[in-house]
């Protein structure tokens, strides 16, 4: 299947959030170091400069560039003195609940059209609760989230969701002139080579899920599917479902006010002092403490 139509499938069943969406005027504050988080990033720079280092590059924010991050991106953010920019935080995920830029490569910033301050001051009007309520620097850039992220969106009418998925939709399609299918991330290879296994994850994540399990989906002996996973993805099945299980732990600490201990069940770890190791081994920060760093 050609690059287009692998595209075109991913964007047909995608789910896409609004999470924030605001203009904001950032001064010599807005300097983070080693950012990463469970949504995607976009900015649209009005006026003034800023840099953003992630994929190995340092970009350089100036008026007219329109600029993503993914999610579960690793990356740092520097204003020396002022940066005027809409920014809009949200969410794309594909059916298997990956997120669409971490299968695909893509130039991280372009020139929008001219329309595009318009469209988000449109997407201001249609959410005016959905604002960063603090901007510390010793916090994350991102310090609170709606209560319940997963059914946010049935309180919206329907004419007003529509109306909105159809302008992220348009902010998102300049990224995609230059997008290509990602040849070496493990979600990107997962997908390709292992989609039922991808997909009995996703359905399954909060239960318990044994290499067999996965190994009788791909139709394989655990052995070789094992070996072969490795082989094209660079890291063990149960590795990946760890990586998988920890994603999901990151989203649901910021999307809700669940305890550790439910949140640690939802994601299919029974003990909770095992999650809490885990957790802080994946992401550098015990699960109170990433939740504390975001300001929740």
């Amino acid at each position: 299947m050609n690059q287009p139509s692998v595209i075109k499938g991913l964007l047909g069943s995608l789910d896409l959030r609004v999470l924030t969406v605001q203009r904001t005027v950032a001064g010599s504050w807005w300097n983070f170091e080693r950012v990463v988080s469970p949504f995607s990033r976009l900015w649209l720079i009005l006026d003034g400069r800023a840099t953003v280092k992630h994929h190995g590059r340092t970009f350089e924010l100036r008026r007219g560039a329109l600029h993503l991050v993914p999610a579960f991106t690793l990356h740092d953010c520097r204003c020396a003195r002022r940066f005027d920019h809409f920014h809009l935080h949200f969410l794309s995920r594909v059916p298997t609940g990956i997120d669409l830029f971490s299968l695909l490569d893509c130039d991280w910033q372009v020139s929008p059209p001219l329309e595009f301050p318009k469209l988000l001051r449109r997407l201001e009007m249609i959410y005016p609760d959905r604002r960063l309520s603090c901007f510390d620097p010793e916090h994350a850039e991102y310090p609170r989230l709606p209560a319940s992220l997963e059914q946010v969106e049935n309180d919206t009418l329907p004419a007003k969701w529509l109306e909105a998925q159809g302008i992220l939709r348009l902010l998102l399609a300049p990224f995609l002139t230059s997008a290509r299918r990602h040849e070496e991330g493990a979600h990107a290879q997962v997908t390709r080579r292992f989609l039922a296994v991808q997909e009995f994850i996703h359905q399954h994540m909060s239960e318990s899920i044994t290499l067999a399990d996965l190994a009788r989906v791909a139709g394989l002996h655990p052995t070789y599917f094992s070996d072969r996973f490795l082989q094209l993805v660079g890291m063990r099945p149960l590795e990946y479902l760890m990586r998988r299980r920890m994603e999901r732990a990151q989203y649901l600490l910021l999307a809700s006010g669940a305890p550790v201990k439910k949140i640690a069940y939802e994601v299919g770890l029974r003990d909770p002092a095992y999650f809490t190791r885990a957790f802080t081994k994946y992401c550098s920060h015990s699960p109170s403490a990433y939740r504390a760093a975001h300001g929740l």
